[in-house]
């Protein structure tokens, strides 16, 4: 229990009244114990602390402002309440009976304590303070005084909690991810690795110090080739002070070989000087086989995809001969025979005649489908606005029979294949020819401009390529929309012959066609608003 002089404050001194001398002694001294008072209340309000002392012969516990600070009390308010049940009533009861256990432990064995614990303030904060507390001894033993000190250290903990919670998460994401981190310093050939770059290699991370040295790092998981490679590669970001990515392949601790990539940045000093390489290194065997199984998948398509063409071209090419003669022989039936035959037989000899046409120029396009990917021309750096004048002059009457107007606007040079690229545009500004309305003046506009950046996401394309986009508008009948991709089909008809001829095969070319340049064609429509048709081309062609 606190005595009446509990309130009493522990750093005031005296004022004896003696002489004029010592009365001017005094008042030194006193300025000069006020001074020091206040150099230890800034002290404990910068520092977030606080001291208190207990008397052991009198039970008495004073505390310093600082304590008062912390504990959110003033101390006119409650000083004369001050005691040590009064502290404790602040902290969890477990906490308490764990205290009063430690600090008995501490009297008896005449040794300090520390003890950390959360307290419940008087303004309703929740603090996490460490106790730090020694005890004074007289001659025969027996305690004369604890003096402690109380230290806020409530931000620490936190700091060290989301410290403990960020280490926590790098490990969970190189588990994950299958990564490690390192660094190394330059000046002493030192490596230093994260836990991710021991289970990358096979250990478990308590299993070695973390302090590799490089060579003895190669010598055990890298082959005498990639050593050099790595070194060669290091040497290389040292000059250029800028990154590397290199693809190599480690030998675990269990002697499996693991596929591991390995990205690298140079620090540099004040002096401009590399003093440090910071790595990611992270396991991509499971990628690498999936690359693997992908390009034999490709492989057996892309030569699936040729023997088709091949097909399709010999099968129409030996097609061509006997239609030849069925055309021939049914020409000479009619100009030798035609009188003699009855209306009905010159109907029937009509109607082969026009299904042997038909089969003509089914044969014609399919050979002009199979020729776009089994002829290989050079891509060539070509002005497509030179190559669509060319288009409009070589269609010119067709144009001005139909009273069309085209508006051509500057197109920009790309490496395409010429001659497919004149296809394209040929069968697009044929298709808004045929499919015109016919009491409204047709008017066609071909433009361009470059991709930005979320059409090239919206439509995975290689954010690092130049894309360009042309667009040819037209002001025909349109279609429905539900329709966009099936007019890209071979084949594929939205209307009758006998309304709009065709065979229906000249957009399934230009999608062939847009394939071919590593780009793509859509078309955006609504019936009786025309039609958009929209081809997007890389600027440089990528082998």
């Amino acid at each position: 229990m606190a005595n009446d002089n509990s309130n009493k404050d522990p750093f005031s001194i005296p004022l004896p009244d003696e002489s004029e001398h010592a009365k001017d002694k005094s008042t030194s001294s006193v300025d000069d114990s006020l001074q020091v008072h206040d150099l230890l209340d800034d002290a404990e309000e910068m520092l977030q602390f606080g001291t208190w002392q207990w008397d052991a012969l009198t039970n008495m516990v004073t505390w310093s402002d600082g304590l008062y600070r912390i504990m959110g009390y003033e101390r006119e308010h409650i000083g004369h309440l001050v005691s040590d049940e009064f502290y404790l009533s602040h902290l969890d009861p477990f906490d308490a009976d764990e205290l009063r256990q430690i600090r008995s432990n501490a009297i008896a064995t005449r040794s300090p304590y520390e003890y950390t614990c959360r307290v419940r303030t008087h303004d309703g904060r929740e603090l996490v303070i460490t106790i730090k507390m020694k005890f004074l001894f007289d001659n025969n033993g027996r305690i004369i005084r604890g003096v402690g000190m109380c230290r806020d250290v409530t931000e620490k903990t936190q700091m060290l909690r989301d410290l403990m919670h960020y280490k926590k998460m790098v490990v969970q994401k190189e588990e994950f991810l299958n990564l490690g981190t390192w660094e190394l310093d330059l000046e002493t050939n030192k490596m230093t690795w994260s836990d991710g770059m021991f289970r990358l290699m096979g250990y478990a991370p308590q299993e070695n110090d973390h302090e590799i040295d490089l060579s003895e790092f190669y010598r055990l998981h890298l082959s005498d080739e990639e050593v050099r490679r790595t070194n060669e590669a290091i040497h290389e970001v040292m000059e250029k002070g800028e990154t590397y990515i290199l693809q190599s392949a480690i030998t675990r601790k269990d002697g499996t070989v693991k596929a591991i990539e390995t990205f690298a940045k140079v620090q540099k000093n004040m002096q401009d000087k590399p003093f440090k390489i910071l790595g990611i290194t992270r396991d991509v065997t499971k990628l690498k086989e999936y690359e693997q199984e992908l390009e034999i998948k490709l492989e057996a398509l892309n030569r699936s995809n040729h023997e088709l063409e091949e097909f399709a071209y010999v099968a129409s090419h030996d097609l061509q001969e006997p239609l030849r003669k069925l055309t021939t022989f049914g020409e000479r039936l009619r100009n030798r025979c035609g009188d003699q035959l009855s209306e009905e037989g010159v109907v029937y000899l009509n109607r082969m005649m026009a299904s042997a046409e038909s089969m003509r120029e089914l044969i014609d396009n399919l050979l002009e489908v199979s020729r776009v990917t089994r002829i290989q021309h050079p891509f060539v750096k070509a002005d497509l606005r030179e190559i669509v004048r060319e288009v409009l002059e070589e269609l010119d009457l067709s144009i001005e029979d139909a009273h069309a107007s085209v508006s051509l606007h500057q197109l920009p040079a790309v490496e395409v294949i010429p001659m497919q690229i004149k296809q394209l545009f040929n069968n697009l500004v044929t298709n808004a020819l045929k499919f015109r309305k016919p009491e409204v003046s047709l008017q066609v506009s071909i433009r361009s401009e470059k991709l930005t950046k979320p059409e090239k996401d919206k439509l995975k394309l290689r954010t690092g390529k130049t894309y360009h986009k042309i667009t040819v508008t037209d002001n025909g009948i349109g279609f429905e929309e539900l329709y966009a991709e099936k007019i890209f089909q071979l084949f594929q008809r939205l209307h009758g012959k006998a309304e709009y001829p065709g065979s229906g095969i000249g957009l399934a070319i230009c999608r062939k066609i847009a394939d071919n340049h590593q780009g793509l064609i859509m078309a955006a429509s609504e019936p009786g608003m025309g039609a958009t048709f929209t081809i997007v081309l890389p600027e440089k062609h990528s082998p």
